[in-house]
């Protein structure tokens, strides 16, 4: 029997997507299900005080992340937990360097949204913080901090770029030899004051008109 913890980092307004609230609270009817949130400066903080407490429950077998702006489609949890793996995500659209892209990455580089997504479930080498579904016994494995903002590199246009608590939470799972797997049939709306879904599927036609 599984118990899972749906995790929603928020910030210190406590503002979450009324659509996210609406899933989570769907998905916390499911038997040997709880939904929690933490609210701190950081949604890395909040996923390992999310994680930390949910552990500490002896019958707490996985811990799912779902962000304040994010929207899984109804039953993405069932699904995610019927592959019975350490670590299995959901894709939905992110911004990387002012281009959109899917939330995994592959040969080093997130999957951009113009590209055809795979069909079947795949190993990928990072994913995004939302829509991921981790056993105990990957936060029992690796050392903590599990989730941490890290400051990488400046290019050459002075730009900051960092590396995500995600992209520092997937290096450390495969360092310690856990799967990254990812579900491209499973995705999800992400608001960032518009659907960025949406703005992913208009880019598609766009692209394929060879504007």
């Amino acid at each position: 029997m599984t118990k899972t913890v749906i995790g929603t980092p928020v910030g210190k307004d406590h503002q979450i997507d009324i659509r996210t609230a609406g899933y989570c609270h769907l998905e916390a009817q499911n038997p040997n299900v709880e939904w929690k949130y933490a609210s701190t400066r950081s949604a890395g903080s909040s996923r390992n005080q999310i994680a930390y407490f949910a552990i500490k429950d002896p019958d707490v077998t996985h811990v799912y992340s779902v962000d304040s702006d994010t929207i899984p489609p109804t039953g993405t949890l069932q699904r995610l937990l019927k592959y019975d793996l350490p670590i299995v995500a959901g894709i939905y659209p992110v911004y990387v360097h002012n281009e959109l892209h899917w939330s995994f990455v592959v040969d080093g580089a997130f999957w951009p949204v113009w590209k055809p997504l795979p069909k079947e479930l795949i190993e990928v080498e990072a994913i995004g913080g939302s829509t991921h579904l981790n056993k105990r016994e990957v936060f029992e494995t690796i050392e903590q901090p599990w989730y941490q903002m890290v400051l990488t590199t400046i290019d050459k246009n002075g730009c900051d770029w960092s590396h995500g608590e995600d992209i520092y939470f997937s290096k450390k799972a495969r360092a310690a030899g856990f799967k990254l797997m990812v579900d491209p049939t499973i995705i999800c709306d992400h608001f960032n004051y518009a659907s960025l879904l949406a703005l992913g599927s208009d880019y598609e036609m766009v692209y394929d008109k060879g504007a």
